[in-house]
């Protein structure tokens, strides 16, 4: 078990940069087992592509990062993730010809060990994982107050919902590493409690989770620590009792509205 505390991804010095754009300027960041982190800041900060140079989507021009004290430089999204660093997305993704559950289902990928004849024979190695699998959804879907819609079709479920079912296909396969990008966009008052209860059920001992978000009373109800960035840069780092007293914080960053660039989100 990872100790409690332990900075288990780290970031230094991270610079990002497209044409003469600076989206990310020198960042140095540490997320914690054990922890709920929050990322904000107004738009155009620099939260979304941070998190695609954590999970290697975007490859930084300079710095560093590391996972549990190992570099992650030059490895692929799909091997990150086969290290436990999983991601949600902004815009909702699933696949309409399967069901809810077999939605879900995919996010065991790095934990299915039957080969390719099994998945399409009847044999019993595959049937039996196949069935494990099912259950392993059933039960993140049941997390997030979804556990009747399994065997429903995701286009016959509405917005928000939808992007509940995401959040448990990121967490299905117990990741070691869990960011959320706008968990709660396009949730109503209900479904947001109900994300409110889940993501604090999850937290964990061995589990590293990061919420960029911007609803701040989610941010300011579940993160132990928030960091807040602006323009690529880190202004501030605290609990959020600290940030909440913030001045530089309150005045500039919190309910800032402005257009973000599309590739500094």
């Amino acid at each position: 078990m990872m100790e409690a505390g332990h900075a288990l991804l780290e970031g230094h010095g991270i610079s990002l940069s497209f044409g003469g754009l600076k989206v990310l300027k020198g960042l140095d960041v540490e997320f914690r087992a054990g922890e709920i982190t929050g990322l904000i800041g107004p738009n155009g900060a620099g939260k979304t592509s941070l998190f695609n140079c954590l999970t290697g989507a975007y490859r930084p021009q300079g710095g560093s990062i590391a996972y549990a004290g190992e570099p992650l430089d030059g490895l692929s999204p799909s091997a990150r993730a086969h290290k436990g660093i999983v991601r949600s997305f902004q815009t909702v993704a699933l696949c309409p010809d399967l069901t809810v559950a077999e939605n879900v289902m995919m996010g065991l990928a790095r934990n299915y060990h039957a080969g390719w004849l099994d998945a399409f024979l009847p044999l019993p190695r595959g049937r039996r994982e196949r069935e494990d699998m099912r259950a392993a959804a059933v039960r993140a879907l049941a997390d997030f107050g979804l556990g009747d819609a399994a065997d429903l079709l995701p286009g016959q479920l509405p917005p928000g919902m939808q992007r509940l079912v995401e959040i448990a296909r990121a967490v299905v396969g117990r990741p070691r590493v869990l960011l959320l990008d706008e968990p709660a966009a396009g949730l109503n008052n209900a479904e947001t409690r109900e994300l409110t209860r889940a993501l604090k059920a999850l937290s964990s001992p061995d589990l590293v989770m990061v919420v960029v978000e911007h609803d701040m009373d989610l941010v300011m109800s579940i993160c132990d620590r928030i960091y807040v960035l602006n323009f690529g840069e880190r202004v501030a780092c605290g609990t959020p009792e600290a940030i909440r007293r913030d001045p530089q914080v309150i005045s500039i960053y919190l309910g800032s509205d402005e257009d973000e660039p599309a590739h500094g989100q």
